[in-house]
Formats: C-alpha cells, structure tokens, sequence
C-alpha cells in the first residue's frame, strides 16, 4: 500500500521495494514495528518489468515435489516470499517450470496488499547522510521530501551496469540493459556479445536464429552452475549457444578479451582483441582483429550506487566499486546501514544469496539479529534435555526432521548453519539459520565448552580438480561419508572457539534423511549416524548405533566384491581415458 502520511521520523526505512525490501517489510509488519519503504517507481518489483530482457526468469518454479512440507517444497519454489499465509505462494500464480517475470510482479504486488506493507511510492532517493552525533540517517527524494530513521536497510539490488571501461570505445557497444531486442534487426549480421554470464548466453539464445554469427567473447571458459551448483552461473536453459558451437553451426565461444572499439567508414565495428596461448609450444599472448555489425555488451550489474551517500554516510566498497563491504550480519561500514537483496551476495558467491530463493532467508536471519540487537528480543532457538538414551532420541529425530525438511539450510549451503550449544548441565539448545561466519565470530558461541555447527554442503572439491560433476552418477563410498559429493548434512565440532572435529552424513538422492532411498539401506541409518556422533561426545546410552547402509545379512545379498582382477582392469581403462595426445591448458 501507499504511505504518504504520517511522520516522516521512522525506527527503520528501507530503500526499493524489490523483493528483499518487501521480504523484511513482512517482518517489520508482522512484529509491529515503525518503518517505511521508499520506493523509487510506482508498482513494487519494477526491475522485473524490464528485467531479464527476454521475460523468462530463470529462477526454477517447480510445483509438484512428491512431499507434503511447505518447508520442503520451498526448495523447489525460487520465487515465493517468505509468510505465514500459505495461499501466498509463486506456484499459484504460474504452471511454467521457469516463469516469466510478469507473473513475478503480478505476485509481488499482490503479496504487498495481502500484507499491508508500507511502502511510499514514486519516491526516488537522491541523497543520504548521517548525523554524526545522533546517528539518525536521513533521505531526501528528488521532490526535497526528507525522511529520516534510526536504522536504514539499503534493498535497492542491481543499480547500474557494470561497465568494462578498460576497453576503449566501448561506448560503441550496445548494452544488454537497453539494446533493441528485435531479432530481425539483428538478421544476417555478425554479432559480438562481450560477457560470460546468464545476460550474455540469454542475449546470444535469443539471437541464434537470426545473426549470422554470434561470438560469445567470454575471454576465459564459463563456469556451468551445473558443474558449481551456483544459480547465477550459465544455466542450462540458456546454453543454447554451446550445442551449436559444438555441432559447428557459426556461433561460437572464444576467448578474445576485446581491448579496443572502433567504428569503420562503412558503419561496422572494428575490435582489436588479445587472447592467451598457454597450450602452445610457444606459450604467448595473441592479437587478433575482426568486424562485428553489432557489439552488445552484458557484463553484469554494480549493486550499489556510491553516489546516493554523502561524505558523512558513504559506505566502503570492495571488488572495485561493485558490491558494498558487508560484516557477518549484513551490515555496511556504516553502523546501523545494512545492505539486503541481491547486494548480500558480496558475502556469499558460493550458494544462493544473492536469489530470492536465498535471501529470504539471509532477510528473516537479519530481522531476527536486529531483532535481538535493538529491541531485545531473542534469537530463535529449541531446547532439548540430553542426559541420557531418551534424550539422544528426541534429539537426533529432531535434527533428522530438520535436515529432511529445511530449505533455508538446503538453499544457503555452506553459508547458513544451525548452532547447537550444549550445557554442562546436560542441555542442549539449538539456534536456527545463523551465518556460519558471524557464529564463529560471536563469543556468546565461541566461548561454549561444547558447540555443534550443522550445515548442508556439496563435497565435490575433495575429488581432483577438473572432473565433471556429471560423471558422479554413482553413490559416493558407503563406507566413508565425508566422501560424498552431493549435498550432505556435515556437523562440526568447536570447543572455546577452537575447531575439534567434523562429521558427516551420507548422501541422499532427494536431500530428506528421514527415509532412505533405497529398501535395502537400513532405514534409521541416518538417525543412528547423528546418536553416534553426539553419543561419542557425551556418553548418553552404552548403546552402540550402526550407521551403515547394510545389515551385514543385506549387505552379502546386495554387494558383490570385485575380483583383483576385475579391479586392475577397471584402473587401466581409467588409466587409458586420463592419457591425452595434447596438452590443453584453461
């Protein structure tokens, strides 16, 4: 809704009313405290009227799971907000597994009535400062409307390209944020598209059908999120591009790093670009000149806008200008200025954080913390008594339960964690979605005689540099768990702040530990590895606990070892399929 009454004083005011603004204004609503949303244009979602450029979003909507746990169909849904009205969810508002971005902001906005979230449209921040005695911050809008608050929380996600200004000319390049999207301007002509990312392959799909040639100058090889289970790398809906690079069919990917721009006489564009050879016999740096009719230029996005701050507010920045520099919660070099959204991700480039389907969570974990810094309120947690074979049970289902449902764990992997602190008076107390940095910086943790950390994480990094994560299409070693490379429960150990140990659990085909995925698998595996895990530390129950996967009567019905025969001519076939007749370096 609207607000253009009422005192322009406010306990928070959050600036863009995107996603991750509307996220933390469900929280401030619901809690009842004083804030407002500053909004720059007048519907809420706006990027996504313009952005992506083709409609299509590649955020997965994926409605039918197999399981009946909002909580776990969460992971298949990447554009829901975060509430505790069950009929507010993207699967309602649209049937495609990648959705278009109108059906987003048809749900964003309706999430802003459902919610009675204050927002005061059509108000563009033009300048912030801060009083350096009080700490009040305050805004003032192109109209000299002024607001100011205690505590302002920056949601304004990708504000301006990101420009390569190191290539010179590059004011010839169309830019992916405005260049004219009619595929028959673009017919019969060569086309160079300078970028890496999803905006450049997304830019190249949909011109493959039109431009003679496309050439992706990509300057050094993607990364597939396919191979590092990151969301913003290429993503398979828009590699069109590589099938018919590879199938030989004009397009290409090429590794020129374009240095200079000029336009010709005849209205091409002529670039000069280097590229590495490393893998020649001669190794060197190349040059190489060739003409494009059209260059476009999709090199990503800057999510914060230093111009907005004055002197007396201007954050710090890192990867040169790009992103703010944020501490463990989210908070700026500013005190009391937080950056949510997209921005988050200067924290987190590995998991989801800069996504919907990450930072919401990243933005109920802030509201708590805040919540817990400003106005008392405590951090969300669940104690459990643990003296004794009883106790280990409920707890160990407990956790099974958690790590069988959790999205927030799940999509923030690596990143989020649960903190279980146990007491020497035999009580344990479980803190839920906290980062796993700010845990281990927080004293009221890292002083504790016995602290777990539980987290969900891939293992692929422990297996040798280079193999596709697609070979991986058997179970890792049943026998040794902290091999498994696909998403796994791992638990760590710290005592007065210093790392003892780390645990984990095997993989499981649907991330749920609460059932297995096989009938030959013994079914409480799972369980019994964490009774195991918190028994050897604590002494609860003389009770010994199995966590294999077989019985050992199963385990001669379903496993068959090979022959040391067998086992030599498996290593020379592998042997012969590492040999290369090439060097080929990346």
């Amino acid at each position: 809704m609207d607000s253009r009454s009422g005192s322009s004083r406010h306990t928070y005011i959050i600036v863009g009313a995107g996603p991750a603004g509307l996220q933390l204004g469900y929280f401030l609503e619901k809690a009842g405290h004083d804030y407002l949303i500053l909004e720059s244009n007048e519907r809420p979602a706006s990027f996504f009227e313009r952005y992506p450029r083709h409609k299509t979003l590649i955020s997965i909507n994926k409605r039918f799971n197999g399981y009946p746990e909002t909580e776990f169909n969460l992971r298949h849904d990447w554009n829901s907000l975060l509430s505790d009205d069950e009929s507010m969810r993207f699967t309602e508002y649209s049937q495609e597994l990648f959705p278009s971005s109108e059906d987003l902001c048809r749900y964003m906005a309706d999430f802003v009535e459902r919610h009675s979230i204050k927002i005061r449209f059509e108000t563009r921040v033009a300048k912030i400062s801060r009083d350096a005695d009080t700490g009040i911050f305050t805004l003032v809008d192109r109209a000299s409307s002024a607001f100011s608050c205690e505590r302002l929380v920056i949601a304004t996600g990708a504000v301006k390209p990101n420009i390569p200004r190191e290539i010179e000319g590059i004011e010839h390049a169309l830019g992916y944020e405005d260049h004219d999207i009619d595929p028959t301007i673009y017919e019969n002509k060569r086309v160079g598209i300078i970028g890496r990312g999803n905006s450049a392959f997304e830019v190249a799909d949909h011109l493959a059908g039109s431009a003679a040639i496309v050439h992706l100058l990509v300057g050094e090889p993607i990364k597939h999120a396919w191979q590092t289970h990151y969301p913003g790398d290429l993503r398979a809906i828009n590699n069109t591009i590589l099938d018919m690079y590879q199938l030989k069919s004009l397009h290409a990917m090429v590794g020129f790093r374009p240095k200079k721009i000029s336009k010709t006489e005849d209205g091409r564009l002529k670039v000069i670009m280097e590229e590495d050879y490393p893998h020649w016999d001669t190794p060197g740096t190349g040059t190489t000149t060739t003409y494009y009719d059209y260059i476009i230029r999709c090199t990503g996005w800057r999510f914060i806008d230093e111009e907005l701050f004055d002197d007396s507010c201007r954050p710090e920045c890192i990867k040169e200008g790009k992103y703010p520099q944020l501490s463990s919660s989210w908070e700026s070099t500013v005190p009391d200025m937080f950056f949510i959204g997209t921005a988050m991700q200067a924290r987190d480039r590995k998991a989801a954080s800069g996504f919907i389907h990450g930072f919401r969570y990243n933005v109920r974990t802030l509201f708590n913390l805040m919540g817990e810094r400003y106005h008392g309120v405590a951090l969300p947690s669940k104690e459990f008594p643990l003296q004794n074979g009883e106790h280990l049970e409920e707890l160990a289902s407990f956790l099974i339960g958690e790590l069988s449902t959790t999205s927030s764990l799940f999509q923030l992997f690596g990143f989020l964690c649960d903190v279980i602190v146990v007491s020497a008076s035999g009580e344990a107390k479980i803190y839920f979605d906290l980062p796993k940095d700010y845990v281990l910086e927080r004293a009221e943790f890292m002083d504790e005689e016995q602290v777990f950390l539980m987290t969900l994480e891939y293992g692929f990094h422990k297996y040798p540099k280079g193999v596709s994560t697609l070979d991986f299409i058997h179970p890792a070693d049943a026998s040794n768990n902290a091999c498994s490379a696909y998403l796994h429960p791992v638990f760590r150990y710290y005592s007065r702040g210093e790392f003892v140990d780390e645990q984990h659990l095997g993989e499981s085909l649907v991330v749920r530990y609460d059932e297995c995925d096989y009938e030959e698998n013994v079914q409480n595996m799972y369980k019994n590895n964490i009774k195991t895990i918190f028994n050897e530390r604590f002494k609860l129950t003389d009770e010994e606990f199995s966590a294999d996967a077989f019985t050992p009567e199963q385990r001669a019905e379903v496993f068959t070892p090979w022959s040391e025969e067998v086992v030599e001519e498996w290593r020379k076939k592998m042997k012969e399929q590492e040999d290369a007749q090439c060097q080929f370096v990346i």
